[in-house]
Order: C-alpha cells, then sequence, then structure tokens
C-alpha cells in the first residue's frame, strides 16, 4: 500500500512542478536491477553565487521495490582559489517500500562536484545524505545514501555517466536493507 502512496506521491510532484517552473533536466540511470528517474528544476535563477534546484525522483528495483524522493539542494563555486570546484548542501525527504517495510525520512546532505578546467566537460561528482534516527519514520531507524558518478557532456543538452550508488537503511526490528546499490549508466538531458 505505501508503494503506491509513494508511486502516485513522486508522480503528483513531477506533475506540479512542472507547472511551477520551467523543466531543467531530466535524468533517467538504470542497470539490470533497478531504475532511477529524477527531475530537476531551478528553484530560483542562479546568480553566480549559488542556485537552488528542486529534484523529483523514483527508483524501482528488479524486485518491486520503491523509492520516491524530493529534494531542495542549493549550490555553487566553492570559491575564487578553487577554479572548476563546485559545493553544494540540501535536504530529501524519502518514502520507501522495500520488502514489506516501510520507511519514511527526511536526510541532509552535501555534494561536491570537479571539472578540471582544461576539460570542462568532464566531470566527477560525489554526494552524500544521511537521516539520523529523529528524522527517520515508520520501520526506519538510520539511512544513508552515497553517490558517486564521471560524467561526460556530450551535447550542450546531453550528458552521459558512469556511477555508482549505495543507499541502505537500518531498521527499528534490527538489520538493515540495501535500498539500491550498485554500478548504473545514466543520461541526463536539459531542455
Amino acid at each position: 500500500m505505501f508503494k503506491r502512496y509513494t508511486t502516485l506521491f513522486a508522480a503528483s510532484m513531477m506533475l506540479m512542478s512542472t507547472s511551477m517552473v520551467k523543466a531543467d533536466a531530466l535524468d533517467l540511470n538504470l542497470n539490470n536491477d533497478s531504475v532511477q528517474l529524477l527531475y530537476i528544476s531551478p528553484f530560483m535563477s542562479d546568480t553566480g553565487l549559488g542556485g537552488a534546484n528542486l529534484e523529483v525522483g523514483i527508483i524501482y528495483t528488479e524486485a518491486d521495490d520503491y523509492l520516491g524522493f524530493v529534494g531542495l539542494d542549493i549550490k555553487g563555486e566553492a570559491g575564487s582559489g578553487s577554479p572548476g570546484l563546485v559545493a553544494g548542501v540540501g535536504v530529501r525527504g524519502y518514502g520507501i517500500g522495500i520488502n514489506a517495510v516501510d520507511i519514511g525520512a527526511l536526510a541532509i546532505g552535501g555534494l561536491l562536484q570537479y571539472s578540471p578546467p582544461s576539460m570542462n566537460r568532464l566531470s566527477i561528482v560525489g554526494q552524500v545524505f544521511y537521516a539520523p534516527e529523529i528524522l527517520t519514520f515508520m520501520d526506519g531507524k538510520h539511512l544513508q545514501s552515497a553517490e558517486f558518478r564521471i560524467e561526460y557532456k556530450i551535447l550542450s543538452q546531453a550528458t552521459v555517466y558512469l556511477g555508482y550508488r549505495d543507499i541502505e537503511a537500518d531498521l527499528d526490528a534490527g538489520g538493515s536493507v540495501d535500498i539500491d546499490n550498485g554500478g548504473h549508466l545514466g543520461l541526463r538531458f536539459m531542455f
């Protein structure tokens, strides 16, 4: 039942966000066991000091598990002494249905992205989100998500990447669940 609500919530947030602001990017990544669809939209204009993005995404696995999330992040150049380095912070709300377990969480996190000035089409990106016990609900105790990817901008409006994602949660009843982990291949379209 929670899986249905997670799917409906993610779909409705996607529809609502497209009517509020112009779309910025649609991201799709997959491997043999899971697929992620992510919609990224600018929440305010980028002034050079950092911009905010609204993210709405869903992950579906071969085992019929779902993870939906809505996030807001702010990122910008790390400073004039670090050309090509972008840093960011953000918050994400998660809704997860896996192995007859339902988990809700509010996580905080950070992002680092480096694009070598001499190879500006190439980027190395890492991001981490964590929800402690006080911000993890239902059957969950803690939630952590880590992603790493190497991106290459093949066109002005298209990026391909190879990445690795690990999302896991500790449970109130003991033990933990791996929600999604492994490598993936992805495409991001900007429009």
